[in-house]
């Protein structure tokens, strides 16, 4: 046994006080009167005999000095020692990223996981050092080494659940560097799904607050671009997933709207772990706002389920077409994309390699330069030797006809909408692309149709000729495919900046107030967010407006939380439950037990004083 704070014991010298006034009491006074009538009406004690009421004195003087022993010892806080092979620090984790918000009974997983650690701060000895970590993103230290477990209750309290993205190895990461400080020292990390890469640690424990039956489907993909055929059109990707730890099949229904009005509807029939992806046209104008919201009966986490995105301006494309022998439906399908708005074309020849200005793209058609380019992506349309990542052998005379071609990745971005039934190639150069380049388009044995991200540059070759082909100049096929591959491209540059949404989490420049239309896990509200550095963490899915005019979209699409983890019915012994296996002296409280004490006291000497005379 010892105590907390010792210096309080110096408050029992107050116990001289009842003992001097006890010791140095008035003595009664013998007084005559003329008459025994009047006393003989007093209260009963001044009729007891001696030693009874001395035994009452005593014992008021012994309950009053017990009071003061007990306050004195109450507010010395003493505790129980630990036993030896208990920590001398406990780090908790408490994890608040989107999934925690997941419902099972009405009850949240942080509410839940909050409550399982509330339970544990109270049981720990006085003597442990606690350290409170709350993490979505990034973790956040919101209580470092103290013993003050009334403050790590109240921070705990005050956690709330963020729409984003988990990230348990950089909480673990900072947990570990807290628990290196005092030893030994245990991580109690709450959430629903545990550390990977912790499951040997020593001292690392796990308290499973997954649900046991969920239902979840989410959007776990999300991207609006402009149609690249059409005037006021656009097109949203969306990406839906089911859960894997479903218990079957469900329904779920999309909604698009556009300032209010419906734009698309769509329903599908989702199985555990599938993932749908979605094209839906939409017709609008630049600064309408698109919701997105998903629906699914018995759905238990409402964050992934809706996006808000306003409809983007698009800025024209700088593409430099570098051809030597240009083909005919080359420039037909470029110049459509020049029609509608869609690119700036700078075109030249060899001659004019290399170039003053620098494109969103280089387009190379029957020619490549004798350096490859890295400086923006690359279009190459049968290019007539190897250069750069691209392994090509020209085939002799007019090239190679095959009826028809296969998709390999249809789902790719580059083959959006493109249709290759009935569709006939001439097949111009072989091409190597093992290394670095994903096949598209077989012909044959061969692929005819590539692309990929090579050291951070996106490429794209085909080797084919499509005046030589019989039906690509009959379909849209063609110049889908080049649109395609131009915003695949540009997908990263300036020009496209503005279609591309935030992630959750991240920040941004916004001076002053930031205007919301957000998504609260249940509908769609008004918000504003105000900031004084200039910098706003994104911490809100839906559109935001700051006050110089800048538009955005901010998106939580992803995967990770979509898929919730379903609890597990075996224990594991990286797992926690009530009982959590560390060997803590589980006492009571000391001080709270020396605080009823007293105030147990403190009733009986009252009832002792007012119906039995002890004083």
């Amino acid at each position: 046994m010892r105590f907390l704070n010792p210096a309080y014991l110096n408050l029992l010298w107050l116990a001289l006080i009842p003992l001097a006034l006890y010791l140095f009491r008035r003595r009664a006074k013998r007084v005559q009167v003329s008459t025994l009538l009047f006393f003989r009406t007093l209260a009963r004690e001044h009729q007891e005999s001696a030693w009874l009421r001395r035994l009452k004195q005593w014992l008021s003087l012994a309950m009053t000095l017990l009071v003061i022993l007990l306050g004195a010892l109450a507010l010395a806080r003493p505790t129980k020692e630990a036993a030896s092979d208990a920590p001398g620090a406990v780090v908790f984790m408490i994890d608040c990223s989107a999934s925690m918000a997941a419902l099972e009974g009405g009850v949240s997983r942080l509410d839940e996981a909050k409550r399982l650690a509330r339970e544990r701060i109270r049981a720990l000895p006085e003597s442990v050092v606690v350290s409170l970590i709350a993490f979505d993103d990034k973790p956040a230290v919101l209580l470092s080494r103290s013993r003050n477990r009334r403050e790590c209750v109240r921070l705990l309290d005050a956690i709330a659940v963020t729409p984003t993205e988990g990230n348990t190895e950089a909480a673990f990461a900072a947990a570990r560097r807290l628990a290196e400080l005092d030893k030994p020292s245990q991580i109690w990390h709450a959430g629903d799904d545990a550390v990977s890469d912790a499951a040997g640690t020593p001292g690392y424990r796990f308290v499973d607050v997954a649900l046991t039956k969920l239902t979840n489907v989410g959007i776990t993909g999300f991207l609006i671009r402009k149609a690249p055929l059409a005037r006021d059109r656009y097109e949203g990707f969306v990406k839906v997933s089911a859960a894997a730890a479903n218990a079957g099949p469900v329904s779920a229904t999309l909604e698009a709207r556009i300032d209010g009005r419906i734009a698309q509807l769509r329903e599908m029939e989702l199985k555990p772990g599938e993932s749908v992806p979605l094209i839906l046209p939409l017709e609008g104008v630049h600064g309408q706002m698109l919701e997105l919201e998903l629906k699914c009966a018995g759905d238990c986490l409402g964050w992934d389920n809706a996006v808000v995105a306003p409809l983007p301006e698009l800025k024209p494309l700088l593409v430099a077409w570098v051809a030597e022998k240009p083909d005919p439906f080359t420039e037909l399908a470029l110049g459509s994309l020049v029609d509608a708005g869609r690119l700036d074309i700078m075109k030249g020849d060899a001659k004019s390699w290399p170039l003053k200005l620098k494109p969103d793209v280089y387009v190379f058609e029957n020619w490549l330069p004798e350096a490859w380019p890295t400086d923006a992506p690359v279009i190459a349309l049968m290019p007539p030797r190897s250069c750069g990542p691209l392994q090509v052998k020209p085939l002799p005379g007019g090239g190679l006809p095959y009826d028809g071609v296969r998709s390999v990745a249809a789902e790719h971005p580059v083959l959006y909408r493109v249709n290759t039934s009935h569709l006939a190639l001439t097949q111009t150069a072989v091409m190597d692309v093992s290394q670095s380049l994903e096949t598209l388009w077989m012909a044959g044995n061969e692929p005819v149709l590539a692309a990929g991200e090579v050291n951070g540059q996106r490429v794209v070759v085909s080797a084919f000729s499509p005046s030589r082909s019989e039906q690509l100049a009959l379909l849209p096929a063609y110049p889908l495919l080049l649109g395609n591959a131009l915003y695949w491209c540009a997908e990263n540059s300036d020009a496209l900046s503005e279609l591309k949404p935030q992630r959750t989490g991240q920040l941004i420049t916004a001076p002053g107030l930031t205007k919301w239309q957000a998504w609260n896990g249940a509908s769609f509200v008004a918000a504003t967010d105000s900031v004084q550095g200039g910098l706003l963490e994104l911490k809100r899915i839906g559109a935001w407006e700051t006050a110089d005019g800048r538009a955005g979209a901010c998106v939580l699409a992803s995967a990770q939380e979509t898929n919730l983890r379903q609890r597990s019915s075996s224990p594991s012994s990286a797992s926690g439950d009530a009982q959590p296996a560390t060997r803590l002296v589980r006492s009571a409280s000391w001080p709270q037990l020396l605080l009823w004490a007293l105030l147990s006291l403190l009733l009986v000497e009252s009832f002792l004083f007012h119906r039995k005379a002890v004083y």
